[in-house]
Protein backbone atom coordinates (compact mmCIF):
# COMPACT_ATOMS: atom_id res chain seq x y z
CA UNK A 1 0.00 0.00 0.00
CA UNK A 2 1.32 3.41 -0.99
CA UNK A 3 2.23 5.76 1.86
CA UNK A 4 0.13 8.89 2.38
CA UNK A 5 1.73 11.91 0.75
CA UNK A 6 1.54 15.48 2.02
CA UNK A 7 2.62 18.87 0.74
CA UNK A 8 5.10 20.70 2.97
CA UNK A 9 6.38 24.11 1.85
CA UNK A 10 5.43 23.21 -1.72
CA UNK A 11 7.36 19.92 -1.65
CA UNK A 12 6.00 16.37 -1.59
CA UNK A 13 6.85 14.15 1.38
CA UNK A 14 5.11 11.14 2.81
CA UNK A 15 3.47 11.67 6.19
CA UNK A 16 6.10 9.62 8.05
CA UNK A 17 8.91 11.80 6.72
CA UNK A 18 6.91 14.97 7.47
CA UNK A 19 6.30 13.79 11.05
CA UNK A 20 10.01 13.09 11.52
CA UNK A 21 10.91 16.50 10.14
CA UNK A 22 8.40 18.15 12.46
CA UNK A 23 9.89 16.39 15.50
CA UNK A 24 13.37 17.58 14.53
CA UNK A 25 12.03 21.14 14.20
CA UNK A 26 10.54 20.85 17.70
CA UNK A 27 13.94 19.83 19.01
CA UNK A 28 15.61 22.76 17.29
CA UNK A 29 12.93 25.30 18.18
CA UNK A 30 12.64 26.60 14.62
CA UNK A 31 11.38 25.53 11.19
CA UNK A 32 13.64 24.09 8.52
CA UNK A 33 13.54 25.37 4.95
CA UNK A 34 13.01 22.50 2.51
CA UNK A 35 15.07 22.70 -0.69
CA UNK A 36 14.02 19.36 -2.19
CA UNK A 37 11.41 16.81 -1.19
CA UNK A 38 10.75 13.19 -2.08
CA UNK A 39 9.35 11.50 -5.22
CA UNK A 40 11.43 13.86 -7.35
CA UNK A 41 13.56 12.59 -10.24
CA UNK A 42 14.30 15.94 -11.86
CA UNK A 43 17.55 16.78 -10.02
CA UNK A 44 20.40 14.84 -11.61
CA UNK A 45 22.89 15.73 -8.87
CA UNK A 46 20.78 13.72 -6.39
CA UNK A 47 21.70 10.48 -8.23
CA UNK A 48 18.22 9.03 -7.75
CA UNK A 49 18.16 9.28 -3.95
CA UNK A 50 15.04 11.47 -4.10
CA UNK A 51 13.18 9.29 -6.63
CA UNK A 52 11.26 7.53 -3.86
CA UNK A 53 10.05 8.44 -0.38
CA UNK A 54 11.95 9.37 2.76
CA UNK A 55 14.38 11.82 1.15
CA UNK A 56 14.56 15.52 1.98
CA UNK A 57 17.11 18.30 1.58
CA UNK A 58 16.96 21.32 3.88
CA UNK A 59 18.86 24.59 3.85
CA UNK A 60 21.98 24.79 5.96
CA UNK A 61 21.56 27.17 8.88
CA UNK A 62 24.11 29.10 10.93
CA UNK A 63 24.60 25.90 12.93
CA UNK A 64 24.34 22.98 10.47
CA UNK A 65 25.92 20.52 12.90
CA UNK A 66 23.02 21.12 15.31
CA UNK A 67 20.50 20.45 12.52
CA UNK A 68 22.27 17.25 11.45
CA UNK A 69 22.24 16.02 15.06
CA UNK A 70 18.51 16.72 15.48
CA UNK A 71 17.71 14.93 12.22
CA UNK A 72 19.79 11.94 13.24
CA UNK A 73 18.14 11.83 16.66
CA UNK A 74 14.70 11.34 15.09
CA UNK A 75 15.83 8.62 12.68
CA UNK A 76 17.31 10.25 9.59
CA UNK A 77 20.63 9.36 8.00
CA UNK A 78 21.71 12.97 7.55
CA UNK A 79 24.80 14.77 6.31
CA UNK A 80 25.93 18.38 5.83
CA UNK A 81 26.72 18.72 2.13
CA UNK A 82 29.17 21.36 0.87
CA UNK A 83 29.60 22.75 -2.67
CA UNK A 84 33.12 21.28 -2.72
CA UNK A 85 31.64 17.77 -2.45
CA UNK A 86 29.52 17.90 -5.59
CA UNK A 87 27.52 19.96 -8.06
CA UNK A 88 25.13 21.41 -5.48
CA UNK A 89 24.74 24.37 -3.11
CA UNK A 90 25.37 23.95 0.60
CA UNK A 91 22.53 22.00 2.20
CA UNK A 92 21.69 19.16 4.58
CA UNK A 93 20.72 15.87 2.96
CA UNK A 94 18.56 13.44 4.94
CA UNK A 95 17.13 9.96 4.33
CA UNK A 96 14.46 8.55 6.64
CA UNK A 97 15.73 5.20 7.89
CA UNK A 98 13.17 2.44 7.45
CA UNK A 99 10.94 4.31 5.01
CA UNK A 100 8.92 1.80 2.97
CA UNK A 101 9.33 3.69 -0.29
CA UNK A 102 13.05 4.49 -0.39
CA UNK A 103 14.73 4.48 -3.79
CA UNK A 104 17.58 2.04 -4.36
CA UNK A 105 20.06 4.90 -4.05
CA UNK A 106 18.56 6.04 -0.76
CA UNK A 107 18.67 2.49 0.62
CA UNK A 108 22.36 2.33 -0.26
CA UNK A 109 22.99 5.60 1.59
CA UNK A 110 21.31 4.21 4.70
CA UNK A 111 23.59 1.16 4.52
CA UNK A 112 26.60 3.45 4.23
CA UNK A 113 25.37 5.52 7.18
CA UNK A 114 25.29 2.40 9.36
CA UNK A 115 28.78 1.56 8.09
CA UNK A 116 30.12 4.95 9.21
CA UNK A 117 30.42 6.41 5.71
CA UNK A 118 29.37 9.75 4.20
CA UNK A 119 26.89 8.46 1.62
CA UNK A 120 28.89 9.95 -1.28
CA UNK A 121 30.47 8.24 -4.27
CA UNK A 122 33.90 8.36 -2.61
CA UNK A 123 32.61 6.27 0.33
CA UNK A 124 34.48 8.56 2.72
CA UNK A 125 34.14 8.50 6.51
CA UNK A 126 31.02 9.92 8.10
CA UNK A 127 31.68 13.54 9.06
CA UNK A 128 28.65 13.94 11.33
CA UNK A 129 27.91 13.05 14.97
CA UNK A 130 27.60 9.31 15.53
CA UNK A 131 24.76 8.04 17.73
CA UNK A 132 24.81 4.68 19.48
CA UNK A 133 22.45 3.01 19.00
CA UNK A 134 21.28 4.65 15.80
CA UNK A 135 17.72 5.91 16.42
CA UNK A 136 14.83 4.89 14.18
CA UNK A 137 11.34 6.34 13.95
CA UNK A 138 9.05 6.41 15.91
CA UNK A 139 11.02 7.90 18.78
CA UNK A 140 9.66 7.29 22.29
CA UNK A 141 10.22 10.42 24.36
CA UNK A 142 11.16 10.06 28.05
CA UNK A 143 8.82 11.68 30.59
CA UNK A 144 9.35 14.85 32.58
CA UNK A 145 7.10 15.49 35.60
CA UNK A 146 5.64 19.00 35.74
CA UNK A 147 4.76 18.70 39.42
CA UNK A 148 8.25 17.59 40.40
CA UNK A 149 9.68 20.51 38.46
CA UNK A 150 7.35 22.95 40.23
CA UNK A 151 8.26 21.46 43.62
CA UNK A 152 11.96 21.87 42.92
CA UNK A 153 11.65 25.45 41.64
CA UNK A 154 9.56 26.55 44.62
CA UNK A 155 11.50 24.76 47.38
CA UNK A 156 13.19 26.98 49.97
CA UNK A 157 16.25 24.73 49.95
CA UNK A 158 16.24 22.93 46.59
CA UNK A 159 18.25 19.76 46.24
CA UNK A 160 19.75 18.23 43.15
CA UNK A 161 17.10 16.43 41.11
CA UNK A 162 17.00 14.76 37.66
CA UNK A 163 14.07 16.88 36.45
CA UNK A 164 15.98 20.10 37.13
CA UNK A 165 19.03 18.76 35.27
CA UNK A 166 16.82 18.16 32.23
CA UNK A 167 15.44 21.69 32.45
CA UNK A 168 18.90 23.22 32.87
CA UNK A 169 20.14 21.30 29.83
CA UNK A 170 17.14 22.46 27.81
CA UNK A 171 17.65 26.09 28.88
CA UNK A 172 21.28 25.92 27.78
CA UNK A 173 20.19 24.42 24.45
CA UNK A 174 17.39 26.89 23.74
CA UNK A 175 19.04 30.05 25.04
CA UNK A 176 22.74 29.29 24.60
CA UNK A 177 23.22 29.91 28.33
CA UNK A 178 26.00 28.35 30.36
CA UNK A 179 24.11 27.13 33.39
CA UNK A 180 25.89 24.57 35.52
CA UNK A 181 23.85 21.39 35.10
CA UNK A 182 23.84 20.38 38.76
CA UNK A 183 20.14 19.67 39.20
CA UNK A 184 19.68 22.48 41.75
CA UNK A 185 16.96 25.03 40.98
CA UNK A 186 18.93 27.95 42.43
CA UNK A 187 18.69 31.67 41.65
CA UNK A 188 20.55 31.46 38.32
CA UNK A 189 18.38 28.59 37.08
CA UNK A 190 15.17 30.33 38.13
CA UNK A 191 16.36 33.55 36.48
CA UNK A 192 17.13 31.65 33.28
CA UNK A 193 13.68 30.08 33.31
CA UNK A 194 12.12 33.52 33.78
CA UNK A 195 14.14 34.70 30.81
CA UNK A 196 12.72 31.77 28.82
CA UNK A 197 9.18 32.77 29.80
CA UNK A 198 9.86 36.29 28.56
CA UNK A 199 11.46 34.93 25.40
CA UNK A 200 8.28 33.01 24.47
CA UNK A 201 6.00 35.79 25.74
CA UNK A 202 4.43 33.53 28.36
CA UNK A 203 1.47 35.05 30.24
CA UNK A 204 3.17 33.91 33.47
CA UNK A 205 6.75 35.08 33.99
CA UNK A 206 7.66 34.08 37.53
CA UNK A 207 10.61 31.76 36.90
CA UNK A 208 8.63 28.64 37.84
CA UNK A 209 7.82 26.01 35.17
CA UNK A 210 4.25 26.06 33.92
CA UNK A 211 2.74 23.41 31.68
CA UNK A 212 2.76 25.46 28.46
CA UNK A 213 6.23 26.98 28.92
CA UNK A 214 7.79 23.67 29.97
CA UNK A 215 6.27 21.79 27.03
CA UNK A 216 7.67 24.37 24.65
CA UNK A 217 11.08 24.28 26.33
CA UNK A 218 11.51 20.50 26.09
CA UNK A 219 9.54 19.90 22.88
CA UNK A 220 11.03 17.03 20.91
CA UNK A 221 13.20 15.94 23.85
CA UNK A 222 10.77 15.03 26.66
CA UNK A 223 7.06 14.37 27.15
CA UNK A 224 5.70 16.54 29.96
CA UNK A 225 3.35 14.72 32.31
CA UNK A 226 1.52 16.09 35.33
Amino acid sequence: MAMKRVNVQGHTLNKRTADMLNRAEQMLGHDLDIMQGSYNSTVGASAGTHDGGGAVDVAATSNPAKVVLALRKVGFAAWHRLPSQGPWPEHIHAIAIGDGELSSGAKLQVQEYYAGQNGLANHGPDDGPRLHPIPTWPIALPRLSLQRAINQFTAKKPRSAPATKKIQTALNYRLSHNLVVDGVAGPKTRAAYKWWEKHIDSPTQDGVPGEASLKKLVAGHYRVVK
